[in-house]
This record gives structure tokens, C-alpha cells and sequence, in this order.
């Protein structure tokens, strides 16, 4: 061993304090392949070494080019080596991006900006290549694999749902005389290929047989895999394109715990086209001004509980909404309803309904002015029905109700403010014709009396319709917990969201972590805006903090943090040094921007 230096990694115990020596910083972009074809997609990094805690990075990226970031916070690495007394360290961050080929060309990718302790590096630019293999022209026989996407209908209204369908064939793999069984489906899920709205979707089997151009009988592997896509936008929206990259066997050999293994095999490629789908929207021409955004066929139901109320008690106006699509669907605007504002007090905040069955029911107080028989007018809701291109409007049947006086022991609220009398003093008036005990006259015994309103008596007169106040309000919030789902839900999305938070901790693996912290990301939202209670993609969550005026940093740092654990779904080891209590102080802090209407 003379000769060769001693190399020890880690701790070194000594008398000799080894020097140290730090490697200079630097960044570097980290790319697979740079040859790529129309719709293939590959791993980049970007490597950042003993530059300190890096922001961000900051990218252009040519047209032509789509460039992810797979994680907003870097993983982070630490190595020290130490060679004949001299010791190098090396700390690394490392981003992971995703580089997806969108047209064909040459390109300039970089330089790409990161920040780190008030320094600014970039990276050197690569070329990247993109090529398109035309595969049309071939004979689905001679192909190993091929792809065709349909998509039906091709013009809709938004809100609406097209079936979007993607068929994938991939040859039988046989060498030699025998056939092999290769599971297609977990491959392309979990490899490079790109398979747009198809990936969560299940696929059905089955077998064909195609003539290649020799006319041989190849058997073929048919996957099918349906989308129902619910259009949310406005404008063109694309299905697709579909990319797929497989490593298909050529050769095997034999294995004692699977029978074979795949020895040697190479690369296949197929490609299905983008289809372009138009979204509409209602047309601005005959649109009724009550009309609230619904789309679709729907029937309407009011009715009206109690019919016969004291003065000053509520009558729970229910307006029921049938039909589909239901999702979205918002209440009539009762203040756009003249005679019943005129007629009833009601709060005007925002009603969220009820799913009951196949129906969404919309509640609301409303308390009536005048004493007598009262009719609650007419209510209007108009939607917008697609399938014959025109606005309907519903209009309600008039219902009456009885309102009697409030009884003697209702209590009254007087907001008027008594004149004081002039003085304090007790005035008696003499009465003639002696005392009779048969003779009552309310009006001569209290003649010119006054009635001196003390301490006491004013503090009983103001304390007893505060209680009533208190009571009557804390009752009508319980039941309205009790009765409105979603307002429960609305109250209650903080605190859940914070034990969601909590329970995500106690994982001992990293990766369980950050998919617990990003279920209490989208729970939360979900409660917060009454949503049905499952678990939102990123790019819904986008819309949902765009619709609700969230646009700014808050959406930004959300979505790139659910984006964030979803690609860790297909790469737990992108974890790295990733703190999970650095990401649960800032799903805290992204709750109280929200509660407090930050963006």
C-alpha cells in the first residue's frame, strides 16, 4: 500500500487537527439526455454546491421547452473527505426539475439565476435538441407501440364534462418461441412516459392481432384508459399530448425469485397528438339579471316554514335546486326581489347550501315587517341550458302566511329614547264621591302621576333585553351549526386544519410527512370554501385561490408546495434533508393569510 494516500470520510479522530479546505461555490444544470423527441420528458437537476441556502431559481425558458420545478425547497446534502491531513467539504442543494419537449427545434436552455447569501450565480446554457419521429406514415403492424388519443365532444359549454379516451397497443414481447408477460401499465404510470389527464384513470385490457407489412399476425397488448375532464375554463383547452417511452425486452434470463429477468432491451417510443377542445361560455345577448353563472338543466322548489309566525319570529325560506351539474350552482340574489325586501328583514350574507340527495337547498331567515296576512312574493332563478343554447328563467309560486302580534311575554327591543320628565316630584289629585269598592278608572287613580325612572330599574330595563339578545343569538347560531353543513365546516376549518398538522408530525417517515401536511393543505381549503371533501389536485387548488381573489404570493407558494409532495408520490428519495416543521410553519402561516384575508 506504500504509496497510496490514506482517504477517511466522516469524523477523524486525532492529535492532528486536519486543514480544511472548502471547494469553491458553484451551480451546474444536470441533464440526462439532450437529444429528446416531440413530447419526451427527463429528469433535470440543478446542483448547487457551497453557495449556502439557495432561493428559488429564477428561469427563462425558450418557447418550445417546459421547464417544472418538481420542489420548492431543495434537498440538501453535507460530505466531508479528508486525504493525507487535508480536509474538503462540500454542501450541496439540489433542485429537481421536469424538461418536457413541446415542438421540434434547437434550443438554448439557461442561464438559469439562483440567489444564495446575497450572491447571484447562474448556470452555464446547454443546447437541447428536439426531434419529431414520424410514425404516422407506419403501419400500426410494424409498430412495437402506438398511441391515438379521441375526445368527444369537441365544443361544450364550461361546467360541462367531456370523455376524453386514450388507446394504447403495445406488441406481444416474444423471443424465441416464447411468449412473455410484461405488466405495461405499472411501467408507464410509474416511468418518463407523459400521459396528460390519463394517468389516474383505470385502464381495461384486452388483445388484438395486427398484420404487419409482411404479413405477419402480430398479437398486441390493447390499454384503454378513460377521463371524464369537467371543463372549468373558458376558451381552447388541450387533451394531450400523450408521450410514451418504454424499455422493451429483447433479451432475458432466467431468475430464481421471478422465473426471468429482462437482460437487454431498448428503447420505444409512440406518440399521440394534442386535441384542442372549445370551452363556452353563456352568451352576454338575453342574459337575465338574475342570472348567477348555473349550467345545465335544473327544476326549483320554494316553500316556506312556518305559515303562521308571531311578529318578530323568523319564516325559513328554503329554495331547493335540482338537477346537475350541481357543483357551482349558487342561491337566487334575494335582494334583487324589491317587494320581499320591502316587506322582510334578512341578512344578506352569502348562502352556501346543502347537498340533499340530488337537490342543493338553500336556506335563509327572513323575518316579516307587518302584522296580518302577508304573501312572500315570487322568487326568480335563471340558468343557462346548453343543450338548447337559451337562458330559463323559474319563477315560484307567491306563498302566504299569517303574522299575529307578538304575545305578552315575547320581549320588545324599543330603540326610541323616552323624554325625561320635568321633575320628580309626586302629585296627588283629589278625588270626590269617597271610595267604592265597585268603582275601577285605571286613568283617575294614575292622574298626573310620574313614574321616576332609578338605577335600578334602568339597569333591569337594559340587561333583560341583552340576555334575551344573547340567548336568542347563540340559539339561532347552534342551529344554524347544526342545520348548515357547510357553515360548520367553515367554522370549524382552522382548527381541524391544525390537527391535521399535528397528526402529519408523528410520521416517522419524511415522505408520510409531506403527504399529510399537503391533505391538510387541501382539507383545509376544502372546508374553508365548502367544497366536497376530497383531496384537490394543484391546478384546482389554482382555481379555487383565483376565484376567491387569491392570486398573489399565498396561491404561488401553495401550489408549488402541493406540487412539491406530489411529485414525491413518484420519488420518495427527492425527500432529502427536507424539514417538515419548516413546511408545517408555513402551511400555518398560509391559514392565517387566508383567515385574515391576505394574499
Amino acid at each position: 500500500m506504500r504509496g497510496w494516500p490514506i482517504v477517511i470520510t466522516g469524523w477523524v479522530f486525532g492529535s492532528v487537527a486536519p486543514v480544511v479546505l472548502a471547494q469553491q461555490p458553484s451551480v451546474e444544470l444536470k441533464v440526462g439526455t439532450r437529444t429528446l423527441e416531440l413530447g419526451e420528458a427527463v429528469d433535470v437537476q440543478l446542483v448547487c454546491t457551497n453557495t449556502g441556502r439557495p432561493d428559488i431559481p429564477q428561469m427563462v425558458v425558450p418557447d418550445g421547452l417546459d421547464l417544472k420545478l418538481l420542489n420548492s425547497i431543495p434537498s440538501s446534502s453535507s460530505f466531508t473527505r479528508i486525504i493525507n491531513g487535508r480536509a474538503s467539504h462540500r454542501t450541496t442543494s439540489t433542485y429537481t426539475m421536469s424538461l418536457i419537449a413541446l415542438k421540434e427545434g434547437t434550443y438554448t436552455l439557461g442561464p438559469i439565476t439562483v440567489t444564495a447569501d446575497a450572491r447571484t450565480y447562474r448556470t452555464k446554457p446547454i443546447t437541447i435538441v428536439v426531434r419529431k419521429t414520424d410514425t404516422a406514415s407506419i403501419p400500426r403492424g410494424d409498430r412495437f407501440i402506438y398511441a391515438q388519443i379521441e375526445v368527444e365532444p369537441r365544443s361544450l359549454y364550461v361546467t360541462e364534462t367531456y370523455t376524453a379516451r386514450l388507446t394504447i397497443g403495445i406488441r406481444k414481447v416474444q423471443i424465441g418461441q416464447r411468449t412473455f408477460e410484461v405488466d405495461w401499465v405499472s411501467s408507464l404510470r410509474n416511468g418518463p412516459s407523459q400521459l396528460s389527464v390519463f394517468r389516474k384513470g383505470e385502464w381495461n385490457r384486452t388483445e388484438s392481432r395486427l398484420t404487419d407489412s409482411a404479413g405477419t399476425r402480430r398479437r398486441y397488448e390493447i390499454l384503454v384508459a378513460t377521463s371524464n375532464v369537467r371543463a372549468e375554463e373558458v376558451g381552447m383547452t388541450q387533451v394531450g399530448p400523450v408521450f410514451l417511452k418504454v424499455d422493451y425486452p429483447t433479451a432475458v434470463r432466467s431468475s430464481f425469485f421471478r422465473g426471468y429477468e429482462v437482460s437487454q432491451s431498448r428503447k420505444e417510443t409512440a406518440r399521440a397528438d394534442a386535441i384542442m377542445v372549445e370551452v363556452k361560455g353563456p352568451p352576454d345577448e338575453g342574459r337575465p339579471g338574475d342570472y348567477t353563472g348555473a349550467l345545465g338543466r335544473f327544476t326549483m322548489n320554494v316553500t316556506a316554514k312556518p305559515t303562521r309566525v308571531e311578529q318578530g319570529q323568523p319564516v325559513t325560506l328554503a329554495v331547493s335546486i335540482r338537477g346537475a351539474p350541481l357543483e357551482g350552482v349558487a342561491a337566487p340574489d334575494l335582494t334583487k326581489h324589491p317587494e320581499l325586501v320591502s316587506r322582510f328583514d334578512f341578512t344578506t350574507d352569502e348562502l352556501v347550501g346543502d347537498r340533499e340527495g340530488r337537490a342543493k337547498v338553500f336556506r335563509r331567515a327572513i323575518f316579516p315587517r307587518q302584522i296580518g296576512e302577508q304573501t312572500i312574493p315570487a322568487i326568480s332563478w335563471s340558468y343557462f341550458d346548453p343543450r338548447e343554447e337559451r337562458y330559463v328563467t323559474l319563477t315560484s309560486e307567491p306563498i302566504s302566511i299569517n303574522v299575529d302580534p307578538p304575545s305578552a311575554t315575547a320581549a320588545t327591543i324599543s330603540m326610541t329614547e323616552q323624554p325625561r320628565p320635568e321633575s320628580n316630584g309626586t302629585t296627588l289629585t283629589v278625588l270626590t264621591g269617597g271610595i267604592s269598592p265597585n268603582f275601577i278608572d285605571p286613568d283617575a287613580v294614575l292622574a298626573n302621576q310620574s313614574f321616576t325612572v332609578t338605577g335600578p330599574w334602568a339597569g333591569s330595563l337594559v340587561v333583560s333585553p341583552l340576555v334575551w339578545l344573547i340567548v336568542t343569538l347563540t340559539t339561532r347560531h347552534r342551529a344554524r351549526l347544526k342545520a348548515d353543513v357547510n357553515f360548520a365546516r367553515r367554522r370549524r376549518a382552522r382548527r381541524d386544519a391544525h390537527g391535521r398538522v399535528r397528526r402529519a408530525l408523528r410520521h416517522k417517515e419524511p415522505a408520510q410527512q409531506m403527504y399529510g401536511l399537503a391533505e391538510a393543505v387541501t382539507g383545509y381549503l376544502s372546508d374553508r370554501f365548502g367544497l366536497p371533501p376530497a383531496t384537490l389536485t394543484p391546478g384546482e387548488v389554482r382555481s379555487l385561490l383565483a376565484a376567491h381573489g387569491l392570486e398573489g404570493t399565498t396561491a404561488i407558494e401553495i401550489v408549488d408546495f402541493l406540487e412539491t409532495c406530489d411529485a414525491l408520490r413518484y420519488a420518495p428519495s427527492a425527500v432529502g434533508n427536507l424539514s417538515a416543521a419548516q413546511a408545517a410553519g408555513r402551511v400555518r402561516g398560509w391559514i392565517k393569510r387566508i383567515e385574515g384575508g391576505t394574499r
